[in-house]
């Protein structure tokens, strides 16, 4: 059926709600349907907490990487763990409504169906941050993506598969990737919009302009060398 994957680091005074909350709204709803919590090594008491919900909550897992490597990679290690046929993509921060997963699931004839955040209520610095994806993505790529890292996103197990296997390991923004060479690969896509609330609490990984600086950098750095890899790439349609 579906595995959720959640990435989760340092969230221990609201991750028992946002497990809750997708237990009751989706999984107890869509019988075969898991829920799969990736504790990126938190220094709180996370862990503690989403192993009991893992005791009670038969729909529920969690697993835990040997070092803490980020949401990227968390995403991606939990990806390698899902067993559905499906994979549905969301964070842990509850800036968004479980109940809108249902939105996307009644396109799942498409290999990848993406949400749009329709107004994002995180500051400033991240709507720049987002444009400028946007427009970085249009100049390199051809191809006008409204919002490449939402992190609510459906998508096709054996698809998500053969996106995932051009992009580098070590990626910082995997599923902006994803959500670039699924277009140029050819697969089925569709855009729902979503609602984007702001953060509940938990730890924000990225702060700071400077550090925002950086890792903008090290994105359009990224971003370029995918580029160049799939225009040398032959195979790069499938």
């Amino acid at each position: 059926m579906v595995t959720i994957v959640m990435p989760a680091f340092n969230e221990q005074d609201i991750i028992e709600k946002t497990v809750r909350d997708w237990h009751d709204q989706v999984l107890a709803k869509l019988p075969g349907a898991d829920l799969l919590v990736v504790d990126d090594c938190s220094t709180d008491g996370t862990g503690a907490v989403l192993e009991r919900l893992a005791a009670q909550l038969p729909a529920v897992r969690f697993a835990r990487p040997p070092r803490n490597g980020g949401h990227g990679k968390a995403l991606r290690f939990g990806f390698r763990q899902a067993k559905g046929e499906y994979i549905f993509q969301t964070d842990s921060d509850q800036q968004h409504l479980p109940s809108e997963f249902w939105e996307l699931w009644k396109l799942r004839e498409k290999d990848f169906v993406f949400g749009v955040r329709k107004d994002r209520a995180d500051g400033w610095l991240r709507v720049v941050i987002t444009r400028t994806m946007r427009t970085l993505n249009f100049a390199m790529w051809g191809i006008w993506i409204r919002d490449a890292n939402c992190p609510f996103k459906l998508m096709r197990r054996d698809a998500l598969e053969k996106v995932l296997a051009k992009i580098p390991e070590d990626c910082f923004i995997p599923m902006v990737e994803v959500s670039i060479l699924s277009r140029k690969m050819r697969f089925s896509v569709a855009e729902v919009p979503v609602t984007h609330l702001a953060r509940r609490g938990g730890t924000q990984s990225l702060k700071g302009a400077m550090r925002w600086a950086r890792v903008g950098f090290m994105c359009a750095r990224q971003l370029l060398a995918l580029r160049l890899q799939f225009r040398s790439d032959s195979t790069g349609v499938r």
